[in-house]
């Protein structure tokens, strides 16, 4: 049973991979690019199901919970690429609440190794993880409180924000798998995947990126 919901897991995580690429390499705004991203987002919610079956089957609860990290940040950047309107419903005080509780888990799963694990070195990976789940939360947390969600270039901004913090965590647990552990091979995709949000989302600044009218389809 766990090789089964192992090989859907990987299957799940090849497919959310490779939209992901696509979804940076084309150009924002078009409709190709919001169906290549939906089926990034399904897949991932398919990562986060596989990676709570394997849990229940004994995975770790460190990747338990950057699995949720993962599908809660693209969950989240989906929402906020739909949400054109600026509504606030259910579907985003869940989210939040979804994300406080991926903060605590990473955070608790930090100190358990800083305390009781014999390489307590390694407990910065989930507090860094722990820090940006929880940042973002809050930030996600104040802009709902006027009962107006981001929108115009906002609202593009932190769906590129949110879906690309989605795309790291996937990368840094698919490196762990296939490299191996070890903090530098944990936390180089988070450097280097930042750098990219940052220069892919320039062309929100400089204007090439098209923002969708509200008659448009996500």
């Amino acid at each position: 049973m766990d090789t089964f919901f192992l090989l859907v897991h990987i299957a799940f995580g090849s497919v959310a991979l490779l939209t992901a690429a696509l979804a940076f390499l084309t150009e924002k705004g078009p409709k190709f690019h919001a169906k290549v991203g939906r089926i990034y987002a399904l897949a991932m919610i398919g990562v986060g199901l596989t990676a709570g079956a394997l849990w229940w089957l004994g995975s770790t609860d460190f990747l338990l919970f950057i699995a949720f990290f993962s599908t809660y940040m693209v969950l989240m950047g989906w929402r906020l690429g739909q949400n054109r309107k600026g509504s606030v419903g259910n579907i985003d005080q869940a989210l939040v609440g979804l994300g406080i509780i991926g903060t605590l888990g990473l955070l608790f799963i930090s100190l358990d190794i800083a305390f009781w694990d014999e390489g307590a070195s390694f407990a910065i990976v989930p507090l860094v993880f722990s820090f940006i789940c929880g940042s973002l939360t809050y930030f996600q947390r104040l802009s709902l409180k006027s009962g107006k969600a981001p929108r115009g270039k906002e609202r593009i901004r932190l769906h590129g924000i949110f879906m690309g913090a989605g795309t790291i965590s996937t990368v840094t647990a698919f490196s762990l798998t296939a490299i191996g552990g070890g903090i530098v091979v944990w936390l180089l995709p988070t450097a280097i995947g930042s750098a990219l949000i940052t220069y892919n989302l320039g062309g929100l600044r400089s204007g090439s990126v098209q923002i969708p009218s509200n008659s448009e389809s996500a």
